[in-house]
Order: structure tokens, then C-alpha cells, then sequence
């Protein structure tokens, strides 16, 4: 049985984390661009700690939604990917948009990784 891809999301100090869990593919990303926008100016992170699975059609949502947080003055990083998740950033190039978590972004509900 297929995870259910989630988005549940929280604010920090100067942005917001979005974390995402379940499968991402061309079915669930629809609608993900315009779900991961923060306030502008403010730091969008993109928790992957509980995403279980992931292809390359989300490469379009997430550029998309950094483009839109560079443009309001802030920035989008990810974070916390799996090894397979990792792997799949890798091929596409987006792994130079990883970051390492802060300690300070865990203000926010529980978030343990898989």
C-alpha cells in the first residue's frame, strides 16, 4: 500500500518549514509550487525526512516555488533527505539546494525521521 503524500508546515523565526511525507510523484505534486510559498523575504525550508519516495517530476514544483521565494527577497533550501530521496536530487541537480538542519528550526511539531 502506497504512503499518502502529506504536507504539514510551521513557522520559525524569519520562515517556514514544510515538511513532506508519503510518495511524491506526478500524481501528488500538483497544486506543491504554490503550497510551499512563504512570506517574502523569509526562508522556505523544505523538510524530506519523512518522504518515503520520490521521483522527478516534482523538479518542476520545487523550482517553481524557489523562483517565487528568491523573487520576494527570501530563499528555498531542502533538508534531511533519505538516501533514496538524496539519490533522486542528486540526478536531477538539485542537491546543491540541500542544507543541513538548524537546531533552531525545531521549535515546531515533532519531526522524526524514518
Amino acid at each position: 500500500m502506497e504512503d499518502p503524500f502529506g504536507v504539514r508546515s510551521y513557522d520559525i523565526d524569519g520562515g517556514r518549514i514544510y515538511a513532506l511525507s508519503g510518495e511524491l510523484d506526478a500524481c501528488t505534486c500538483r497544486g506543491l509550487a504554490e503550497a510551499l510559498i512563504g512570506p517574502p523575504g523569509s526562508l522556505v525550508v523544505v523538510d524530506l525526512c519523512q518522504l518515503t519516495f520520490m521521483d522527478y517530476s516534482w523538479r518542476g514544483a520545487i523550482h517553481a516555488a524557489r523562483r517565487i521565494a528568491i523573487k520576494d527577497g527570501g530563499n528555498l533550501v531542502v533538508c534531511r533527505p533519505s538516501p533514496l530521496v538524496y539519490r533522486v536530487l542528486e540526478i536531477t541537480g538539485l542537491d546543491v539546494w540541500v542544507t543541513d538542519w538548524n537546531p533552531k528550526w525545531s521549535n515546531g511539531p515533532a519531526m522524526e525521521c524514518i
